[in-house]
């Protein structure tokens, strides 16, 4: 059918078999087109195809993918969106014409028919492909969704995984740094012990060292008073309190690194699952190629599902891809 040729003679048939065409949902339209119409410009325009079906799935705010067919309104803002600014009238003339089965609202599929000049004989009746591969196709298709549904969750889940992660090693850190801080109180504390026994074995030894001149002996017996005198309370309460801190703050370190364990190997697990995943997607992938090469496929129907694969592939992480 011309974009600008009056209106063709549809028999009974055909309007009956378009009107179920244009009830099925936007991505089933695209796919009926694209294998209908393959070899007669399809393919060329393929991506065209995709982008007109997603700005139909975007337009229609309700039903969304479920939708079939846009109102007055949202057939303009559709035009529109394609840079065909026009006034009611001019719209409504439009629309008469893509209308094909005059319901005053526009199918995805009759938009396509008007704009390729297809007529609705050969939209209805053009086959479909699939013959005895209709079965493989269908079970690729569904095993593929699947897959990419399994992939998409596995990816979320694995970066959750990553954030996790990477907060408990945050914490895992502070236990430790608090850990050294701890310790090197300790040994501080220890080293003063140390060094005050010295002291005293020092000033004994001196003040009762016959060798050594009276004078000597008792300025050491002297110092060696004084500094019994000192009170060793507060060194020794900061030393129980310090190491009594160590031993709570080691607790926390081994705690936090039996828990970034178990996290480590959640996510080693949730990879493994993820490589898996991405394996069969591969194999998937490849058996679509097979079913491409053998002769009455439905090439269109396996190009849109390849499109999605490619279309899900670009909101997965670059390493993950």
């Amino acid at each position: 059918m011309s974009k600008d040729s009056k209106e063709v003679k549809v028999s009974d048939k055909d309007v009956a078999g378009f009107k179920k065409l244009t009830a099925l949902k936007y991505i089933d339209q695209a796919k009926w087109y694209l294998n209908g119409f393959w070899t007669d410009g399809a393919e060329a325009e393929s991506e065209n195809i995709w982008k007109y079906t997603a700005k139909f799935i975007e337009l229609d705010t309700k039903q969304k993918k479920a939708g079939c067919e846009l109102d007055e309104f949202m057939a303009h803002k559709f035009l529109e969106s394609l840079g065909e600014t026009l006034t009611v009238l001019a719209l409504r003339d439009k629309l008469r014409k893509i209308d094909l089965d005059a319901n005053g609202r526009m199918a995805l599929l009759e938009y396509l028919c008007f704009r390729y000049s297809k007529p609705v004989s050969a939209a209805v009746n053009n086959p479909q492909g699939g013959g005895d591969n209709k079965d493989k196709v269908d079970a690729a298709a569904a095993k593929l969704d699947q897959l990419m549904t399994s992939l998409a969750q596995l990816q979320e889940d694995l970066a959750k995984q990553e954030e996790a992660l990477a907060a408990q090693r945050k914490a895992e850190d502070e236990v430790k740094r608090a850990e050294a801080e701890n310790k090197a109180a300790v040994d501080d504390l220890h080293h003063k012990e140390d060094e005050y026994k010295k002291q005293v074995e020092t000033l004994e030894k001196k003040s009762t060292d016959a060798s050594t001149g009276i004078v000597a002996r008792n300025k050491a017996a002297q110092e060696l008073a004084q500094l019994k005198n000192t009170d060793p309370l507060p060194l020794r309460k900061a030393k129980l309190t310090a190491e009594a801190s160590l031993r709570k703050v080691e607790r926390e370190r081994k705690a936090a690194e039996a828990a970034t364990k178990v996290v480590e190997e959640a996510k080693a697990k949730i990879t493994q699952q993820v490589e898996k995943t991405k394996a069969e997607t591969q194999e998937a992938e490849n058996s679509l190629e097979e079913l491409k090469k053998q002769g009455g496929t439905a090439k269109g129907s396996i190009w849109w599902m390849e499109r999605e694969v490619k279309e899900a592939k670009k909101y997965l992480p670059k390493s993950k891809q």
